[in-house]
This record gives C-alpha cells, sequence and structure tokens, in this order.
C-alpha cells in the first residue's frame, strides 16, 4: 500500500517513464511474513527499496532521496513515515519517529541490483561456481529470494531473484548427502545412551536427530532453512510437516528410549519415501535394521549415501561430502555473515 499509493504516484509525477524496481526483501520478519505484533516494536514500518539500472544510478539516486525526503506524508495509516538513526547501542535498529514538519528521514532505499547483491550477499556477479553456492549464508539467500518485488520493468531484480531461487541440483543432492552423514553419525546414540540409563543424553541426542531430521526435509522439497527463530514455524509451512510434524512431536515428548528409537526409525521412513518419490533412490534399501550385531535400531544410511553419489554428475573432495554447506557444519549466527563465508571458501578449496 505504501508502494501504491505513494511512492509510485511521487515517481511517476516527478519522473515519468523512469525504469527501476520496487520491493521489500532483505532483513525483517515481515518479509518472511512471520511478523506479528511484537515485530512492529524496531524495524517495522512504512519502508522499502528501489533499484536502478546502473547506468541511472548517479543520475537520479540524490534527486530521488531528497523528493522523498520532502514530499512524503508524515504519517501513513497510522505509522510515522519518518525513522530514527540506526542505533549504535541496539545492533543499529531504526524506530518510527513521528514528527510534526520539517524533512524525512525515509527509508526508501536506493541501490542497484549489483550493489545490493554486493552489500547483501557479498557476490560481485551470478556466475557462481560450486564453492561459491556452498558458501552463501541459507538465511540471506531466503531474505533475497523472499519478500515482494511491487514493481519491476526492466525484470533485473526480478530475474536475478529466479536465479538465486534455491541451489543447483548437484549442490541440492550434496546437501542431502551431507545431511545423512550428520544423522549418520548419531542415528545410533539415541539408543545407545539409553541402554546406559542416561536418560539425559538419550532425551539430547533425540532432540538432534529431530532438527536434523525437519532440516533434510527442507532440504527435500528445495525451501531455504531459517536461522533458530522461525525454523519450526517454517517447518509447518512444508508439504511434509502434517504427516511428520506429529510424529517428531511425540518423540520429543516420549519419556522410554525405546519408543524414541522406534519413532525416530519411523520418521527415518518418511524421509527415506520421499526420496522415493523424487526419484533419488529406490525402494528397495529402504527398511529398518540393527546396528551391526547390536540392539539398537536404525536405517541403512550408507545405502542411502551410495546411491545418492551415484547421481551427483561432478566430484568432490571426499571431505566435502560431509561438510555440506556453509550452514551444514557452521551454527552460529554471528559467522554466517557474507564475507565471513567468503573466507571460508579457502577452507573448502
Amino acid at each position: 500500500m505504501f508502494y501504491t499509493d505513494v511512492v509510485k504516484e511521487k515517481l511517476k509525477e516527478e519522473y515519468p517513464g523512469l525504469e527501476y524496481a520496487a520491493a521489500l526483501i532483505g532483513k525483517g520478519s515481515e518479509v518472511l511474513g512471520f511478523d506479528d505484533e511484537m515485530s512492529t516494536d524496531h524495524h517495522w514500518g512504512p519502508r522499502l527499496q528501489i533499484f536502478l539500472k546502473d547506468e541511472d544510478f548517479d543520475k537520479y539516486n540524490l534527486p530521488i532521496k531528497e523528493l522523498f525526503s520532502v514530499n512524503l506524508p508524515l504519517s501513513f495509516h497510522g505509522y510515522s513515515t519518518n525513522w530514527s538513526e540506526p542505533d549504535t547501542s541496539d545492533s543499529m535498529n531504526q524506530f518510527l519517529e513521528l514528527k510534526e514538519d520539517g524533512l524525512i528521514n525515509h527509508r526508501i532505499e536506493i541501490y542497484t541490483v549489483k550493489q545490493y547483491l554486493e552489500l547483501f550477499l557479498a557476490l560481485e556477479s551470478l556466475e557462481l561456481n560450486e564453492i561459491d553456492w556452498l558458501t552463501i549464508p541459507e538465511q540471506l539467500l531466503l531474505e533475497f529470494t523472499s519478500g515482494k518485488v511491487f514493481f519491476d520493468n526492466f525484470n533485473e531484480l526480478t530475474n536475478t531473484r529466479k536465479c538465486l531461487n534455491y541451489y543447483p541440483n548437484s549442490i541440492w543432492k550434496l546437501k542431502i548427502i551431507a545431511q545423512w552423514d550428520r544423522i549418520s553419525q548419531e542415528i545410533v546414540f539415541v539408543g545407545r545412551t539409553g541402554g546406559r540409563g542416561d536418560d539425559l543424553g538419550s532425551r539430547i541426542e533425540a532432540s538432534r536427530l529431530v532438527r536434523y531430521i525437519m532440516e533434510m526435509v527442507f532440504i527435500l522439497e528445495k525451501k531455504y532453512i531459517p536461522y533458530e527463530k522461525w525454523f519450526a514455524i517454517a517447518f509447518k509451512q512444508l508439504a511434509i510437516a502434517p504427516s511428520l510434524g506429529p510424529i517428531l512431536l511425540k518423540i520429543l515428548e516420549e519419556n522410554k528410549w525405546q519408543q524414541r528409537e522406534k519413532l525416530l526409525c519411523e520418521a527415518y521412513l518418511i524421509v527415506a519415501k520421499k526420496h522415493v518419490e523424487l526419484e533419488l533412490i529406490d525402494d528397495s534399501i529402504i527398511n529398518i535394521v540393527h546396528f551391526h550385531n547390536r540392539p539398537q535400531l536404525i536405517i541403512p544410511v550408507d545405502k542411502i549415501v551410495n546411491q545418492l553419489k551415484g547421481g551427483i554428475s561432478f566430484t568432490f573432495n571426499p571431505i566435502i561430502y560431509q561438510l555440506g554447506t556453509v550452514n551444514q557444519f557452521i551454527n552460529i549466527c554471528n559467522n554466517l555473515n557474507p564475507r565471513f563465508c567468503k573466507r571460508v571458501q579457502n577452507f573448502y578449496k
């Protein structure tokens, strides 16, 4: 509404025929559609981005900023259009500050698509190799491709978002293999710890494996995985969630480790059958087995991984099959920023 009722009209009036895109993408719970009343206390209000063509940026950037500083209404549907300066003591957050007159410190941010790619994803172009893809933080890919493009009459932003909509097929399969590797490292521990009388250890392992399973489903459905705050909420939107979600909840509520182990195997089978539907593996290898000659129940992850590896068209260093993307072996939000992850490329090489 802010774009349609205010921004669009001002641009049409002042710069008829201007080629640009208008969108709300990037940071913010409202971009992902997860905002609620509490979200409105910071970084929330009438705002958007304008994207100009490279050759037009120098000519129009400052005049458009000035146009909106002078000509915006002081409020829009009860929300101030004026924002505070970034608060250096509060993660650079900005807050709505109602003014009675004067220039508006608005949040109509102006970029070229190339500038925004570099700023937001640390990408200089869309010519990405495998290691580039492996080291882009997934939350940022989600934020760049979420939200809404309100208008785009030269299609650069629209096409860029399509290019980054999800990983290439080979990277997708690599992520699946790496996720099974994570599961395989701990798949036996719910029963092993439980059998030793270590109920706390068994519960911890069950919760870890539940998370790994949830992450696997995001990957299979080709959806970027959000960071912790929105992880379970986003999971509920997946197609498989109605059948798998109740089982995962039972695992976390279960007091007997033997039942936890059985429920986990039930969840693994649902996930493995999804692999079959996607023609990634054949159903002859899907069954519940004992771990070697021990009593713990698992599914044969090694057979699944071997079939998956046969579907990748290029060869990675074996260690990369275990690492997967940067999000699969780094789970600290502060480290999952694009410039840190660029440096991680050396680790892959």
